[in-house]
């Protein structure tokens, strides 16, 4: 089927006529897919990526040119602009989120696995022993609550629960899509991992060598890079950064100390230096940011 002559919707046949700030939406599954006899044709959403919740019954995900079966406990994550339509067992039921695409930006620069996850649609089975999976259900179900029942402060709860839900269900993909291409991967080194990114959470300001993170797991430095090139696909020094640049954006767009105490804050000795590291990391220099960040909430 011609990309051109594949329908893109906000919502699955429903006309464009939700205002212009429209950017979260939240229904249960059969509201929709009941109308439709339980097939939904393919279709896109260009700007919009969607989290499916399948609380029960069975179906499957369909492409141009796949077709990938799912059961219940499973999330299904719809990419933005990707080609799809399911086909649902008649007692299926959830939640189905729709986001709008510019909403990933944050998650997926925090992590390659997570990014790698959410660069297409995935189906993930939740199970029990699933620690990250466990709770999306319930987080999706607060969410959808507050959609509908909106209450003091809704948009600021609804941002951080959309990126709460969003991240773990990135990370539960992501692990079992590195199972997945590395069923030998030791378990082991993933418990270092998630030890490794405590430890630069706490000590990042402080830019410790890798000796140092090394030394608290008991590895060599090079030992250690070795995990995480393969873990993370990048170096210890490059997840320090990746750490200390979260904690500048944070600083720069949701508090109003000057630039030289932030750098000073996040252990830079010179703040010329600092304006140097985030320039290199984002392109923009801290100021520039800053700025551009202000704009975007006052719009």
């Amino acid at each position: 089927m011609a990309a051109r002559s594949i329908p893109n919707y906000r919502l699955y046949r429903a006309k464009s006529d939700e205002s212009d700030d429209f950017w979260l939406h939240s229904e249960t599954l059969p509201l929709r897919s009941r109308l439709h006899n339980w097939e939904i044709s393919l279709h896109r959403h260009d700007a919009l990526f969607q989290i499916f919740m399948l609380e029960t019954g069975e179906g499957e995900l369909l492409s141009r040119t796949e077709r990938t079966v799912f059961a219940a406990p499973c999330a299904i994550y719809i990419a933005p602009g990707a080609v799809h339509g399911f086909r649902y067992s008649h007692n299926a039921d959830g939640l189905v989120l729709t986001v709008l695409g510019e909403r990933l930006s944050s998650v997926r620069d925090c992590d390659l696995g997570i990014a790698a996850y959410l660069s297409q649609s995935r189906v993930t089975p939740l199970g029990d022993e699933d620690h990250e999976g466990r709770g999306l259900a319930a987080i999706a179900a607060r969410l959808h609550e507050e959609i509908h029942a909106p209450g003091a402060g809704s948009e600021v709860l609804l941002d951080a629960m959309v990126t709460e839900i969003v991240l773990r269900l990135a990370r539960a993909g992501a692990e079992a899509l590195q199972d997945l291409e590395n069923p030998a991967r030791p378990q082991h080194d993933r418990h270092r991992m998630n030890a490794l990114a405590a430890l630069l959470a706490a000590h990042c300001r402080e830019h410790r060598p890798v000796s140092f993170y090394a030394a608290k797991l008991g590895l060599s430095p090079a030992h250690l890079n070795r995990i995480a090139r393969r873990e993370a696909g990048t170096s210890v020094r490059e997840l320090a950064a990746q750490h200390l640049l979260r904690a500048a954006r944070r600083d720069l767009i949701f508090t109003p100390t000057p630039v030289q105490t932030i750098a000073y804050s996040l252990g830079f000795q010179d703040p010329a230096y600092f304006n140097r590291f985030f320039k290199r990391e984002t392109g923009m220099t801290p100021g520039a940011f800053r700025e551009s960040e202000r704009q975007k909430m006052a719009a």
